[in-house]
C-alpha cells in the first residue's frame, strides 16, 4: 500500500551541522558530508536510526537519491522520521546543481533543489540548532567553555561536517 506523498521543505536541505540555508554561504552541500532533510512525511512517525555498519540506504520505508549531472546515487541513512532524516551524500555524486528525492514507503516526492560542492564545513553546536558554542572537546571529553579553557598546545576535538569527500 502506498503511503501519502512525502514532501520536501523549502530550503528544506542543509548542512546537519550549521543547519546553513541554500543560498548562503556554507549553504551547499559538501560531496561525503552529513545533511538533514526537512519535510512532511518523509519517514515513519516513530524515529527509526541505523543499527550497524555499512548505513543501510533504506531505513523505516525511507531512501533518498541525489541527481546530479545525470548521475543518481542512493544516500546512507543515518536517522529516519515523519518530519526529518539525515543522510549521508556520497563521495561519488558530481560536483553541480541537482536534486533530491525522497521515497516513503513506495511514495516519491516531488525533487527539491540540491547543490554540491567539493566541500563546505559545518561545526556541530552544543545547543544542536546550528548556531552558539562549538562542540569541541579535549580528549577527555571535556566540552570547552567559559568555565574549562584548554591549555595552549592541548589538543582538541572539533566535531563537523563537509570537509570533503573520500575513498573507501
Amino acid at each position: 500500500m502506498l503511503s501519502a506523498q512525502p514532501t520536501i521543505s523549502s530550503a528544506g536541505i542543509v548542512n546537519a551541522a550549521s543547519y546553513a540555508y541554500p543560498g548562503m554561504p556554507n549553504g551547499p552541500i559538501a560531496e561525503g558530508s552529513i545533511f538533514t532533510l526537512f519535510g512532511n512525511g518523509v519517514g515513519p512517525a516513530q524515529i527509526q536510526f541505523a543499527s550497524s555498519f555499512p548505513l543501510p540506504t533504506t531505513l523505516g520505508g525511507t531512501s533518498v537519491s541525489v541527481t546530479v549531472n545525470g548521475s543518481t546515487l542512493q544516500c546512507p541513512l543515518l536517522y529516519s522520521s515523519a518530519k526529518q532524516l539525515a543522510a549521508i551524500l556520497p563521495s561519488a555524486i558530481p560536483i553541480g546543481t541537482g536534486a533530491a528525492r525522497v521515497t516513503y514507503n513506495g511514495a516519491a516526492s516531488t525533487t527539491s533543489p540540491i547543490t554540491v560542492v567539493k566541500s563546505g564545513p559545518g561545526l556541530f553546536t552544543v545547543n544542536q540548532q546550528g548556531f552558539g558554542q562549538g562542540a569541541v572537546q579535549d580528549g577527555g571529553g571535556g566540552q570547552n567553555s567559559a568555565v574549562y579553557s584548554f591549555a595552549p598546545g592541548q589538543q582538541v576535538v572539533i566535531w563537523g561536517t563537509g570537509l570533503g569527500p573520500i575513498s573507501g
